[in-house]
């Protein structure tokens, strides 16, 4: 098939911070420029765009007005989206969550996905920075996994410390997602994954959504987006074709590879995969694919 323009690739990209410059910033999500925006999505021939719902540090003590308020947002500006454009809605933080009936609301909704905890501990799992090792998902935790369970409602374990990852994996009975993570054996970093952990997340179905910020692609200073393919490449060798798609974390990064400056150039990291001899069917897995049966399935 020939891949001479965009419009020809379908994109499922499961993590990007928009609403917060929808929110805060005034940018209206229709044309901006942030690095997601509708107009650029709809130069595809379809894009599934998730959109994070982030609870910031300095939301901690206000957690569910703050979530409450993104929720908000994601529906006022999704209401009139191009045809070949979906918006899916998800949390990172798990601030909002204070109870169970809390969490079943934000699922009524729309949130398909949720990250119960950013980068530290909060009351229901500790973060990737999180000092403590030995601290991970709380009781209440664990009660909130059940209820994600019970209601449909996809994990995210993009920013969870090793101990909370492996409690969650001992309970959940569902796929598990990382959104936003690459690979520890090619660049270490507190926030990527062990080869263990993505084989855990493979064997139960899930998927990894391979992030496009430098500092977690490479240690060296410069980062193009061959280093994103040498991460899908990774995970590929660790059989996971069917587990492998895009979280390019656009909007909630200061920096991208070089020749990436938003949504626009997502189909550069498919042209590449063909040109190194991927199939055309692994480059929609990876495209699209496995994130939309996961969503689908859940």
């Amino acid at each position: 098939m020939n891949r001479d323009t965009k419009n020809n690739y379908s994109v499922f990209d499961t993590h990007c911070d928009t609403l917060c410059c929808v929110r805060d910033d005034g940018k209206s999500l229709n044309e901006n420029d942030c690095h997601v925006d509708l107009k650029r999505m709809s130069e595809y021939k379809s894009y599934t765009q998730v959109f994070a719902c982030f609870i910031d540090p300095i939301y901690k003590t206000c957690g569910a007005e703050r979530t409450m308020n993104l929720t908000d947002t994601f529906h006022t500006h999704t209401q009139n989206l191009p045809q070949n454009v979906k918006a899916v809605l998800s949390i990172e933080g798990g601030e909002g969550i204070y109870s169970l009936s809390a969490l079943r609301n934000y699922h009524r909704l729309g949130v398909k996905i949720a990250a119960l905890t950013w980068n530290y501990s909060n009351h229901i799992a500790s973060g990737a920075l999180e000092s403590d090792e030995n601290r991970g998902l709380t009781d209440f935790g664990k009660k909130v996994v059940a209820e994600m369970n019970k209601i449909g409602m996809l994990i995210d374990v993009s920013h969870l410390n090793r101990k909370s990852f492996y409690d969650i994996a001992k309970v959940t009975k569902m796929p598990i997602v990382a959104t936003h993570s690459c690979s520890d054996f090619i660049c270490p970093h507190k926030r990527n994954l062990t080869d263990e952990q993505f084989k855990i997340i493979k064997n139960s179905g899930g998927c990894v959504g391979v992030n496009f910020y430098p500092p977690f692609l490479t240690n060296r200073d410069k980062c193009g987006i061959d280093d994103i393919v040498k991460h899908i490449e990774h995970f590929m060798e660790l059989g996971g074709e069917d587990n492998i798609g895009i979280g390019a974390d656009f909007d909630g990064v200061d920096c991208l590879p070089e020749g990436i400056s938003g949504v626009e150039d997502m189909y550069k990291i498919f042209d590449r995969l063909l040109a190194r001899g991927y199939t055309e069917e692994q480059a929609e897995k990876i495209s699209h694919r496995n994130f939309e049966r996961i969503f689908e399935n859940a």
